[in-house]
């Protein structure tokens, strides 16, 4: 997936009789990297290394993702000029972003969910409304999301379109406004075949501190090999002004993707000391270290959001009357999550 000109070794290490190609599809499926990996090949000329029945199944799963693509893409248009029509401040993020961005070569190469689009804060109501007043509906919030002050609506669905909406006026679970500011990524928008896009420096703050603090990678120490590969794509637009942030965040996060892929640019280098490295790189190795570790960060972030909904319990008189008539649903929450992570724990 890297960008650096390794055909030679890559060939060889495909070619290997012992090569497990079952290993690669399920792991590059679980990382949402499936179709970027066979485009990385194509691109690299090494499709003919691949198994005839493999080759043909990556090849229809990668066009199904490529129609899907241009569907969100055509959706996204639609939606930004009905916000510019009607004076909504805003810019896409994450994948879509991306998308539009061109930073892709092949539009397939990139796996989307939702799509998502960053808007003034003071016109977040407006904008769900008016998404509402064109057939889109908003999807139940949890019992606990109801009165929890979120980052974004809930999720617009629209009967006629592919893609899921999500209409934020934060970016991050915690604000962080040294390295992420709202109001700066809305002033220094750019404009691409009509869809506002952040700057190509912004889009790689929004993926790293997506990864590091809404997935609580920074916790679980985890590389993520989506976010490893949009920065990537994002780095090779070769922009004079793009410059790595230093925050706590960036260098865990460089340095992680360091563990599988050569920095591109010289403003990416990570420095942790060769310790931190082997460590980090025994934690993504697959045993009872990780367990143990992804099961006490778990715990931790259980115990986080377990506080959250105590502090709201006691200051909010209507979530109290919710949690009290839907008690047998908090329960059962309450089992699902215990469950959860007791298979975690017992995952070999």
């Amino acid at each position: 997936m890297s960008f650096e000109p390794n055909e030679s070794l890559l060939r060889s290490q495909l070619s290997d009789p012992k090569m497990d190609w079952e290993w690669l599809v399920k792991s590059s499926s679980q990382q949402g990297v499936m179709t970027s990996a066979y485009c990385r090949l194509k691109h690299k000329n090494l499709i003919d290394v691949l198994p005839n029945d493999l080759n043909t199944y990556l090849s229809e799963i990668t066009n199904i993702n490529r129609n899907r693509n241009q569907s969100l893409l055509d959706q996204v248009k639609e939606l930004s000029h009905l916000f510019n029509t009607h004076k909504i401040h805003h810019v896409f993020v994450k994948g879509c972003a991306l998308l539009a961005s061109g930073v892709y070569n092949d539009i397939g190469e990139r796996m989307i969910g939702d799509i998502d689009v960053l808007v003034e804060p003071t016109h977040l109501h407006k904008a769900g409304r008016l998404l509402k007043e064109t057939n889109y509906t908003s999807l139940d919030e949890s019992l606990f999301g109801k009165y929890k002050d979120h980052r974004h609506l809930p999720r617009l669905i629209h009967p006629d379109r592919l893609g899921a909406v999500e209409i934020h006026s934060k970016l991050l679970r915690t604000e962080r406004r040294k390295i992420l500011n709202i109001k700066e990524i809305l002033a220094n928008r750019r404009t691409i075949k009509d869809v506002c896009v952040p700057t190509i420096e912004t889009n790689l703050d929004i993926l790293i501190l997506n990864h590091q603090i809404n997935d609580f990678g920074y916790l679980f120490k985890s590389i993520n090999l989506k976010a490893c590969y949009d920065s990537l794509a994002l780095e090779q637009q070769n922009e004079p002004s793009i410059t790595s942030k230093t925050s706590k965040y960036h260098r865990l996060f460089y340095t992680l993707r360091a563990l599988n892929f050569k920095p591109f640019s010289k403003t990416s280098k990570n420095t942790s000391s060769t310790v931190l490295k082997k460590m980090y790189k025994y934690l993504n190795k697959k045993g009872l270290v990780n367990k143990i570790h992804t099961r006490l960060v778990n715990v931790n972030i259980g115990l986080i959001t377990g506080l959250e909904g105590v502090k709201l319990f006691a200051k909010n008189k209507h979530f109290r009357a919710d949690v009290w008539t839907h008690k047998s649903e908090v329960i059962k929450l309450f089992r699902a999550k215990n469950s959860l992570l007791k298979t975690e724990t017992n995952t070999p």
